[in-house]
């Protein structure tokens, strides 16, 4: 579906990010970047105009790809008045990120719930109120090009300075903490109970697709099947994510919970190790 007009120019135009961010990182995908406390690198002053440089291509093509949309026929076919989830459903069912704001509602946990540089980089939350997968890929178009603004302006007022804060006392055991980060596919919890000897005792992650996914029977009720798969992707589902596993006694009907030296005995006896 749009394979001239999206799908192969956004892999086009995303190289140049993979190459920058290699450059930055030393990986183009799992970039390893955050830390406990702050970041494993700092961008170096010989980077930025790189970054600028990158940012500035992308953002002229991203501008003519979002032209191109609106006269490709089919591909509006296949997105306008299709996959529908009303306003009052993505309410209902919890949904968030790019799901929930291309059902008209406003909601970004950067600027709800500022973390991190969020205080001082505020994005501008991009609504749209089709509730179709034409108004789910319009958001995610508009916010390419608020994110370029970002990079922008956080390459402008990069302060200087340690990149690591310093945490010399042992943390203490019984501690909680959660946070709400804004990923690409919307909200994402994270919860971590302190354990002795530095480590976290627990850590529970509630990924966005949790929720997204609850809304599909409503999103595709009543439309043809081949629009099925279309309007499942325009959310941007990752099932990894969602995989809940229990072990189960098929005679007893009992659940069985593992112990955390039977999971490491497990791993180590698949892996060979």
């Amino acid at each position: 579906m749009g394979f001239d007009t999206v799908l192969m120019q956004t892999w086009r135009i995303r190289e140049p990010v993979m190459w920058l961010c290699e450059q930055i990182t030393g990986n183009r995908k799992t970039y390893g970047m955050n830390l406990i406390g702050g970041v494993r690198r700092d961008i170096t002053s010989e980077q930025k105009p790189k970054i600028l440089e990158v940012v500035d291509r992308i953002e002229k093509e991203w501008l003519a790809v979002i032209d191109a949309i609106g006269g490709d026929t089919p591909l509006m076919m296949r997105l306008k008045g299709v996959g529908v989830l009303k306003h009052s459903d993505a309410v209902n069912y919890c949904v968030t990120g790019p799901t929930a704001r291309g059902s008209g509602v406003a909601i970004d946990s950067r600027v709800d719930h500022p973390y991190c540089a969020y205080d001082y980089l505020i994005p501008e939350k991009k609504v749209q109120e089709g509730c179709d997968n034409l108004a789910r890929t319009l958001v995610r178009l508009e916010e390419t090009i608020e994110s370029i603004r970002l990079v922008r302006q956080g390459i402008k007022e990069l302060p200087e300075g340690p990149i690591m804060a310093e945490i010399p006392e042992e943390i203490p055991p019984g501690r909680e903490g959660v946070r709400v980060v804004e990923a690409p596919r919307g909200e994402a919890i994270h919860y971590v109970l302190t354990g002795e000897n530095n480590r976290p005792y627990r850590w529970k992650v509630r990924a966005p697709t949790y929720m997204n996914l609850e809304s599909v029977p409503v999103m595709i009720q009543g439309m043809e099947l081949a629009d099925v798969p279309i309007a499942i992707a325009s959310y941007d589902p990752c099932f990894s994510c969602t995989e809940r596993l229990e072990v189960v006694d098929r005679k007893s009907g009992k659940i069985r919970v593992y112990t955390n030296e039977e999971l490491i005995t497990l791993s180590r006896k698949k892996s060979g190790r």
